[in-house]
């Protein structure tokens, strides 16, 4: 992977090859180590190491954008010429808003050594191999363990220079059985010693242990435990859809109107924190202004929402530093913190009555972006609980309803949370016990 001096030595190439002209660059940077496994066997070691250079040359009322990930310097110059050439073809469209100048140089350096010799080739297929060797005999285990490190680099024509490099762990384990029972657990960390690679790999083995002789059950409006993977699924398209500036001045966000109301339960608080320990920290966004710490809801009110630079120029205000180089899309909070409760999820099983218990959900679509309505189906373990204990499995189930319907009917948050994956990042969630969550449709049976 690129160093800091290297980027940004490529950065000072670019813009003196766009000299004259408002130009930015944004290089994104990545170095994999990857263990792949299926049928519990290791079957396949990688790595990979990407870098792509994003050059965006800004004109009165268009902007001209080339990526390439060819690094030499004859083909930089012919990216930045082109770029400069594509000015003259662009339709007009509104007023560029203006680049980020005057700003102090941000940079960060988390990257840990002691994670990168923790996971190695050997310590990863040392770490599997011993997971394998819990498996009972008729469960088979698939996934993944890696990892990686990422860099991003910006500069622009106004002197405005930042870096961050950090180094993480993914790893993710599917347990299946041979009648499709399956159960699912994912870890994710930037901090040594905090990948609890057996912890998850049991997780997943409990769950598909208990994924057998699956009942159907009739749609219907059910009280759910939504684990955290679940919680996080709904979350990145809460983000995506509802706390986007973009989607509230498009009036398509189910939050248009909604900022300073009560929109959810009183007990959900949710800020975006790229400073907390629990997520992946991203300093600053794909146009170089500083990220902010937004308060997102607080105790059920809608507070903040997330700017790019052409969205805050609509409001007259400053971005909070959001973009993702995705100006149709706005601001997108990346780092999602939601506030816990006050009792662990296993005690929220064992005070239930009856519920269902869901892992995740997967294949979710916005159904009606302006009413916060989502569908998707359930995934690697679905579980009926009566009386405080889970008494058996169901079968997947396709779920139709609203973020706004579903976060006023909370009856419980628990009191620990857990880092999933967000559309760049991750977030750091909760369980949730929600009332009367909406079940369109079953699956079919397996043959």
């Amino acid at each position: 992977m690129l160093s800091r001096k290297e980027a940004f030595d490529l950065i000072d190439f670019v813009l003196a090859e766009a000299s004259g002209h408002e130009a930015r660059v944004l290089i994104m940077c990545g170095a994999e180590g990857l263990t792949r496994y299926a049928n519990s066997e290791i079957h396949q070691n990688v790595f990979e190491d990407s870098t792509r250079i994003t050059i965006t040359i800004t004109g009165d009322d268009c902007r001209s954008r080339i990526s390439t990930t060819t690094l030499d310097r004859e083909s930089l110059r012919a990216a930045v010429s082109d770029a400069i050439e594509n000015l003259e073809y662009l339709p007009a469209g509104d007023t560029q808003p203006p680049s980020v100048s005057s700003v102090d140089p941000i940079s960060l350096d988390l990257y840990s050594e002691d994670l990168e010799n923790a996971f190695d080739v050997h310590r990863r297929s040392e770490h599997l191999q011993k997971a394998f060797s819990t498996l009972e005999d008729d469960l088979t285990a698939f996934g993944r363990l890696a990892h990686a490190e990422t860099g991003m680099f910006f500069g622009n024509s106004h002197g405005v220079r930042h870096s961050v490099r950090s180094n993480g762990v993914d790893f993710s384990a599917l347990v299946s059985s041979a009648d499709g029972g399956s159960g699912y657990a994912a870890e994710t960390t930037e901090r040594p010693g905090e990948a609890d690679i057996p912890g998850a790999f049991s997780r997943a083995h409990e769950k598909a242990r208990l994924n057998r002789n699956r009942e159907d059950l009739d749609p219907g409006r059910y009280t759910v435990i939504l684990e955290p993977l679940a919680v996080g699924n709904i979350l990145a398209f809460m983000s995506f859809i509802g706390f986007s500036a973009r989607s509230v001045q498009n009036q398509i966000s189910f939050l248009t109107g909604r900022e300073g109301q009560q929109a959810f339960d009183e007990r959900i608080s949710i800020v975006d924190d790229h400073t907390d320990e629990n997520t992946a920290s991203l300093p600053f966004d794909f146009e170089g202004y500083p990220r902010q710490r937004l308060t997102l809801v607080q105790d059920g009110v809608v507070r903040d929402f997330a700017y790019d630079a052409a969205s805050a120029q609509i409001d007259g205000v400053s971005s909070t530093g959001h973009s993702v180089d995705m100006p149709q899309r706005g601001g997108i909070p990346l780092h999602l913190v939601m506030a816990p409760g006050d009792v662990s999820t296993d005690e929220m099983v064992t005070e239930t009555r009856n519920a269902l218990l869901v892992t995740r959900f997967h294949y979710m679509n916005v159904v009606n972006p302006r009413e916060g309505q989502l569908t998707g189906l359930t995934r690697d373990g679905v579980f009926r609980i009566e009386d405080g204990e889970v008494v058996g499995a169901v079968r997947n189930m396709r779920f139709t309803d609203s973020i706004p319907r579903i976060l006023n009917n909370v009856v419980t948050i628990s009191s620990d949370r857990q880092r999933t994956p967000g559309f760049y990042g991750n977030f750091y969630v909760p369980s949730i016990k929600i009332d009367n969550f909406h079940f369109t449709g079953g699956t079919e049976a397996t043959k």
